[in-house]
């Protein structure tokens, strides 16, 4: 009977572990959201990226990582360079304001990571590159979108609320079934 109280503790223990882990992992927030000017931009076209606030550091050099097809391609809008490694920006008062030219052969989705020289300061942003004329929801600035909103997941909560009621009923019809056979 001992060991069947402690697996079930146990076992109520995971299940509960398992429920409330999504929750520490949204607790991060970006300390600035980057909005990006057109979200949805076409090849050999210009989109530029801005932060709501000030998050780096006065005049701060801005370190420009690019990912995606053709990147190597992405420019700066007011300077060629030739390869994504290069890209550097400057901030404004703290602030992001860099337009970037894609190139004519640009395509799909390009994520982007901003990061400042002296803070270290780190933002994510993307853009969905899409031919002229055709539409596509538009690109989310700060963090990726990598997972389920909080209004999505209501039916995990239950689902999960469900096997833990339902494990501790076994574990309360297993103890009343023992007791019972011994009284026998």
């Amino acid at each position: 009977m001992r060991t069947t109280i402690i697996r079930a503790v146990a076992a109520l223990s995971l299940a509960a572990a398992a429920l409330t882990a999504p929750t520490a992992a949204s607790a991060y927030t970006d300390p600035a959201v980057i909005a990006v000017t057109p979200s949805v931009a076409t090849p050999g076209g210009v989109a530029t990226f801005t932060t709501d606030r000030a998050p780096y550091l006065g005049d701060e050099e801005i370190v420009i990582s690019v990912t995606g097809g053709a990147a190597k391609g992405i420019t700066l809008a007011s300077v060629a360079t030739e390869t994504n490694d290069s890209l550097r920006s400057q901030a404004v008062n703290g602030a992001l304001a860099t337009p970037v030219r894609f190139p004519t052969d640009a395509r799909g989705v390009y994520y982007f990571t901003f990061t400042g020289v002296r803070s270290g300061v780190v933002l994510h942003s993307s853009v969905t590159i899409t031919p002229a004329g055709s539409s596509s929801a538009p690109a989310k600035g700060g963090l990726a979108v990598t997972g389920f909103d909080g209004g999505s997941t209501a039916g995990l909560w239950i689902a999960g609320g469900t096997l833990v009621v339902g494990g501790g009923a076994l574990a309360v019809g297993s103890l009343v079934r023992r007791r019972r056979n011994q009284g026998s």
